[in-house]
């Protein structure tokens, strides 16, 4: 008997586990109404990036503190103190990914990736995968600002 009930249950918990496919067809709607055009404005891409992905602002700093790229206005004092919580963070436990702090008035969010911090608020906390995903198409649009400015200057220069 505790055989066949262990049977059932695990039948019936892996049944449960199966995708949420209406969570996946409303997010695949909603995302095909909002057109995402990046343009050469690459502030104007920055504010595309935030209507993107929900958040409410984002800074892109190097390990020291010093900023590569703001959505906003921002303060340094936030870039040195978001980039010092993560680097105190991975150096107490190396493996963390991502540091999500809930504040007052939504959430303050770190994450690293190619020898730059990505500091994000946002209403609601994204996963470690949305996260990852703004960071990658923020390093895409910064690397294309690069070279869009060295062409630039060379045709100046």
């Amino acid at each position: 008997m505790g055989k066949g009930f262990l049977k059932l249950f695990s039948s019936k918990k892996s049944d449960d586990t199966s995708k949420p496919v209406s969570q996946v067809e409303f997010l695949r709607d909603f995302l095909s109404k909002h057109n995402y055009v990046f343009s050469n404005d690459f502030q104007k891409n920055l504010e595309i990036l935030k209507r993107k992905h929900l958040v409410d602002s984002f800074v892109v700093t190097n390990f020291d503190g010093s900023i590569v790229a703001a959505s906003e206005d921002t303060s340094q004092s936030e870039a040195i103190m978001g980039t010092a919580m993560l680097s105190y963070i991975k150096s107490e436990l190396s493996d963390s990914e991502a540091v999500l702090i809930k504040r007052e008035e939504g959430w303050f969010m770190l994450f690293a990736l190619d020898k730059k911090v990505f500091i994000v608020r946002a209403g609601s906390e994204l996963a470690s995968i949305e996260l990852k995903s703004l960071a990658l198409e923020l390093s895409i649009l910064l690397e294309e600002n690069k070279e869009a400015l060295k062409k630039e200057r060379k045709i100046i220069g």
